[in-house]
């Protein structure tokens, strides 16, 4: 399956993206029919071979495809190509927290790199920059390939990964980096440094950054406007789906109307999150994604959780690829924590299996400009005859530590104290007054 360095789709005719799409559309499923036995046996189900799938509405009564399906066949039960053609494996997990193994070929990963240079490219990015990447490799693997796509510009990459905000601050300033690409959590983080370096008398516009790139969360419009109106540069979001590419699926332009999706490699739909029939655009639903272009891995009508709306609209910019607006929210209640994603589900039976005897619970996510911030775990404890309330506190707090990589405040409450309002699954957010 041919598809090497990503072209520019956005400035061609829409009939030909289409055309493109429904070419490669008819590929991945036979790649898929040929070679998953999952999705052989759905369309022998429906009594239906690829070559049946003619129109939309056709493509539209196959089955989803859920992060459940793909962790039932973990770790390879979904690959279309033998382990040996296989040179990258990325972990994910299922709604219910089990693990998923994504594959990548050779292939796959150029695609990956060549959709982050395209994003890299029309973000003015090119091989006089010096790209600082500031993100933890190791909860977010996806980082890699933004040092891979500033390399492959010929831009220089400063890979800072974990250190403190003000070691940051001093390699901007002594390497003079023009770009920054990091979580929006840090981007606030380093932004609160600034300013308490602007208190002690220090000048904060001696950087030489000419833009930011976050990801792979959301970026709120009130820590954008932030960051803007108090540095006076571009901020700029992308997305991605730690099933597929994350990020490099979609990206934001200069004109900021939206998240631009590389539409010839995937195909998106907005359905409704219960009945999952289409929605109109600009309506809010989840974003179900088919990879057209994915050797390894092929994903047919994949859901994705995230609530977002879909733009189909010419963009100023001049492209006329479809745009998705930030991720609105998850249908599985998922969060995201300084970064971390955080399953209120999974917490739960994580706290059942430190200490069996928690009457009730809430996670608390305390929040900064729509961003996690910090999460504590307001805990009901029943009363055990022998048993220390602070030594079942710490063997949780400790439980929470390692399986979450977060660390998690917890609160000893009565039930009357749980916190009811806004209840989403056990989840209450509390905004943080500013510092």
């Amino acid at each position: 399956m041919a598809h090497g360095r990503a072209t520019e789709p956005g400035r061609t005719n829409r009939d030909k993206l289409r055309q493109v799409q429904r070419e490669r559309l008819q590929m991945i499923l036979n790649r898929a029919y040929l070679h998953v036995d999952f999705y052989r046996a759905r369309l022998d189900a429906l009594g239906l071979v690829p070559e049946d799938v003619r129109t939309d509405e056709e493509f539209q009564s196959l089955p989803f495809t859920t992060s459940e399906d793909l962790a039932d066949h973990y770790p390879y039960g979904l690959f279309a190509v033998p382990l040996r053609d296989v040179v990258r494996l990325k972990i994910a997990s299922s709604r219910d927290g089990r693990p998923i193994v994504v594959g990548f070929t050779r292939r796959d990963v150029a695609l990956w790199q060549s959709l982050m240079v395209r994003l890299f490219e029309s973000l003015g990015i090119h091989e006089r920059d010096i790209v600082q990447v500031a993100f933890n490799y190791s909860l977010f693997p996806g980082a890699m390939t933004f040092n891979q796509a500033a390399e492959a510009l010929g831009a220089t990459v400063a890979p800072s990964a974990t250190v403190s905000a003000k070691l940051q601050l001093q390699i901007m300033r002594d390497f003079r980096s023009t770009v920054l690409a990091t979580t929006p959590s840090f981007a606030l983080h380093l932004l609160d440094t600034l300013e308490e370096e602007r208190n002690q008398g220090r000048e904060s516009l001696d950087l030489s950054l000419k833009l930011m790139v976050l990801g792979p969360d959301a970026v709120p419009e009130i820590l954008r406007e932030r960051l803007q109106g108090q540095l006076g540069l571009p901020i700029y979001n992308l997305y991605g789906v730690s099933e597929m590419v994350e990020p490099g699926l979609a990206g934001e332009c200069p004109a900021q109307r939206g998240l631009h999706v590389a539409e010839e490699h995937f195909l998106v739909e907005v359905v409704h999150p219960v009945t999952g029939a289409p929605v109109a655009p600009g309506t809010e639903g989840e974003l179900v994604i088919t990879t057209l272009s994915a050797e390894a891995y092929p994903l047919i009508r994949y859901r994705t959780g995230d609530v977002v709306t879909l733009d189909p609209t010419p963009c100023p910019c001049g492209l006329n690829t479809v745009r998705l607006s930030s991720v609105l929210r998850r249908t599985d209640h998922r969060v995201s924590v300084r970064g971390i994603p955080v399953s209120p589900q999974r917490v739960e039976r994580l706290v059942r299996e430190a200490d069996s005897n928690i009457q009730d619970f809430r996670l608390v996510i305390w929040t900064r400009m729509g961003l996690g911030d910090s999460l504590e775990l307001w805990a009901v404890f029943k009363a055990l005859p022998n048993g220390s309330k602070s030594a079942r506190v710490e063997r949780i707090r400790s439980h929470l530590r390692r399986e979450l990589g977060l660390g998690v405040r917890v609160v000893d409450v009565s039930a009357e104290k749980l916190p009811q309002e806004g209840l989403t699954y056990k989840t209450v957010f509390r905004e943080k007054m500013e510092p």
